[in-house]
């Protein structure tokens, strides 16, 4: 019999459950075969119908002779680490019932978060509590404390890009602030255009890759700017995206700022939030760019740092469903955004961009099994 201490101490409950449930109950759960013929957006391993689960039944429930309520071993299950919480759903069907449920990942949400979540298949939190691909800043080096690693410039006019650290002619950045991770530097441009990218590549997995093309978190991009308080100057931000089908032309969300002499030593955040993007895409290019308005020998150009990029995981919501109540993933029709910025596209020599209202990618690539999956 379980004492009260070992049921409130997550990892050696967890030890004696695995165990005393392996040595009752031999058979695990089967899938059953998918219809080859049934035509579905969603991977085989993630149709319930495809998995052979009897819910009336009370394996996994009792140890040593003691029945355990399903709220009491769902209330252990999630002390358990995320990242390995999907290996004990071959213990026996009960357990994979459970461990595949909306209320057991709802309290490890309520219990990080302190909040209620969103009634999101199971698989979504799994891939939040079990990877870093969202809600973390996935730009490298964005206020130049590691020189301009990470970095490919791309235009390099005027006096060249510098960093300078503390900023020269305008406020010093507020260290307060999560995105410049107590860095007190910058980037600055020159009298002639400076433009710079880098690379964001979003994660591998199989299934984080079906969540992006079909639930369509939100992507937030946002970076920190200011002029001199004695120069006007341009900057912009921009992104394009990685991976899509090279002959299709697609919009590029940007946002920019314009200061005037005399006022531009205050740092502003300029932000985009993404809402619609193509299927299929594996990351973006994140884009920086200004100048000064004067044309003076220097460096007396936009400055900027602090530069962000993230997937917001509580952007996700459930996906409607059609007359015959099947779900519906989100499909691109074109570039939606929302951003603070002016739209300084017609003051940067670039070719602007048509966008074909068509589909990029049909589906995700298929998927079908849950090993597959993770891989």
């Amino acid at each position: 019999m379980l004492s009260i201490a070992q049921v409130t101490t997550g990892d050696s409950v967890m030890d004696i459950l695995i165990r005393k449930t392996f040595e009752n109950f031999k058979s695990f759960f089967t899938f059953k075969k998918a219809d080859e013929e049934e035509a579905s957006y969603l991977p085989s391993f993630l149709r319930e119908e495809y998995i052979e689960l009897d819910t009336e039944t009370e394996n996994g429930l009792f140890v040593c002779n003691m029945h355990i309520p399903e709220e009491i071993l769902l209330h252990i299950l999630s002390f358990v680490d995320p990242k390995v919480l999907l290996r004990y759903s071959i213990v026996c069907k009960k357990w994979n019932l459970l461990i595949k449920s909306f209320p057991l990942w709802s309290i490890i949400y309520r219990r990080k978060f302190q909040r209620k979540p969103k009634k999101l298949p199971w698989y979504i939190f799994y891939c939040r509590f079990s990877t870093e691909y969202f809600d973390i800043n996935l730009l490298k080096n964005g206020s130049g404390q590691d020189s301009f690693n990470n970095w490919a410039l791309r235009e390099n006019g005027g006096d060249k890009f510098i960093i300078e650290d503390p900023p020269d002619g305008a406020d010093p950045l507020n260290v307060e602030e999560p995105e410049f991770e107590n860095k007190t530097s910058c980037f600055v441009t020159s009298y002639s255009n400076c433009k710079k990218i880098q690379v964001v590549k979003f994660g591998q997995s199989k299934l984080f890759r079906y969540i992006l093309s079909n639930y369509k978190p939100h992507m937030y991009l946002s970076e920190w700017t200011c002029g001199r308080f004695d120069c006007g100057s341009l900057y912009r931000l921009r992104c394009s995206y990685l991976g899509i089908i090279p002959d299709v032309t697609i919009a590029k969300p940007s946002a920019g700022q314009t200061v005037k002499q005399w006022e531009g030593r205050k740092w502003n955040k300029i932000e985009i939030l993404i809402t619609q993007y193509p299927e299929g895409i594996e990351g973006i290019l994140f884009e920086h760019e200004g100048r000064d308005t004067q044309f003076w020998t220097g460096h007396y150009g936009s400055k900027m740092a602090g530069g962000m990029v993230k997937l917001l995981f509580d952007s996700i919501d459930p996906l409607p469903l059609n007359n015959l109540g099947q779900k519906q993933p989100k499909r691109f029709t074109k570039t939606e955004y929302i951003t603070n910025g002016e739209n300084l596209d017609n003051y940067f020599m670039d070719i602007i961009d048509i966008e074909r209202i068509r589909p990029v990618c049909i589906f995700p690539p298929p998927i079908r099994n849950i090993r597959e999956a993770f891989d």
